[in-house]
C-alpha cells in the first residue's frame, strides 16, 4: 500500500482477521508539533494570555483517553524546546534541575517524540539533557553518530494495542547543517529521508511485521524534487509518495 494523511488529530480504525475473527479497533492518534516553548497558557515575551499550549493539549488528552484509554497514542513532531522564556531558562540558566519540557511531556503521558531543527539548535548539552529525562524515546532514524555510524536515536518505536502492531518512523529535515553552525551538532550526520525511510522499512516490515507504520517527520512537504546537489529538506511528501506502506503524521 502507498498511502498518505495529513493529520495532527485523528482516528484510525483497523479491520484485521485473528483465530478466524473480524476485529475493529479503534486508535486515536494525538500529535503536537513546533511548540516552541509554549508549555503554559501565557506569553512571557508579550506578558499576555495565550490561548495555544501544552496546558490545553494536556485537558483535552486528558478528556479523550477517558474513552479511549490506552488506544490513544501521544506524539511530538519536534521544535518544542526553544521559543519561550521558560524554555530558555531549562535550557541555559538552569542546567541542573529536570528540564521543565521533559517533566512537562513526562506528566502529559507522551508515547514518542521526534528531534526537530530548533531542538538541535539548542545545542548538545541541552538536547542531550532532555532526551535521557524524557520516560518516552525521542526518535530521529536519519541522525547519524559518526563516531558509529549508527543512529544517534531510537530510529522507530513500535507500539501494540489490542493486537494492532503500530510501527512509528521518526526522522528530521537533513538541511540542519545548512541552518546551523556545526558546534550544535557536532559529531552528528544527517542523512537523506527518502534513502533512510527505504532501510529503516525494510527492517521494520521484516523485523516488526507491523499492521500499520506512521511517519514522524519534521520537515517540509514540498512536492518538486530537488535539484542535483540540492539539500532535499523537504521530503515528506516524498517519502510518503515513494516508500510503500508508509503512513504521514
Amino acid at each position: 500500500m502507498n498511502r498518505i494523511a495529513f493529520v495532527y488529530l485523528w482516528l484510525l480504525s483497523l479491520v484485521f482477521t485473528a483465530a478466524a475473527q473480524e476485529k475493529t479497533v479503534n486508535l486515536k492518534i494525538v500529535q503536537t508539533s513546533d511548540v516552541h516553548g509554549n508549555y503554559y497558557p501565557y506569553d512571557f515575551i508579550t506578558r499576555t494570555g495565550w490561548e495555544g499550549s501544552l496546558a490545553r493539549v494536556h485537558s483535552f488528552v486528558k478528556q479523550e483517553r477517558e474513552c479511549y484509554k490506552d488506544n490513544l497514542l501521544l506524539f511530538d513532531n519536534g521544535d518544542i524546546l526553544q521559543g519561550q522564556p521558560t524554555a530558555y531558562y531549562y535550557n541555559f540558566i538552569d542546567t541542573v534541575s529536570p528540564h521543565l519540557c521533559a517533566e512537562i511531556m513526562n506528566y502529559m503521558g507522551y508515547d514518542a517524540g521526534n528531534m526537530g531543527n530548533h531542538d538541535v539548535e539548542t545545542g548538545h548539552a541541552v538536547f542531550d539533557r532532555w532526551v535521557e529525562s524524557c520516560r518516552f524515546p525521542i526518535l530521529g532514524a536519519n541522525i547519524v553518530d559518526l563516531s558509529t555510524d549508527e543512529p544517534y536515536l531510537p530510529p522507530y518505536k513500535v507500539f501494540e494495542r489490542e493486537g494492532v502492531k503500530v510501527a512509528l518512523l521518526g526522522m528530521i529535515t537533513p538541511a540542519v547543517p545548512v541552518w546551523l553552525p556545526e558546534n550544535l551538532w557536532k559529531g552528528l550526520r544527517f542523512d537523506d529521508m527518502e534513502e533512510t525511510a527505504r532501510r529503516r522499512m525494510n527492517v521494520i516490515r521484516e523485523k516488526e511485521k507491523p499492521d500499520v507504520v506512521i511517519g514522524l517527520f519534521h520537515a517540509g512537504q514540498r512536492e518538486e524534487p530537488p535539484m542535483p546537489g540540492e539539500c532535499n529538506e523537504n521530503a515528506s511528501l516524498q517519502v510518503a509518495r515513494n516508500v510503500p506502506d508508509s503512513m504521514l503524521c
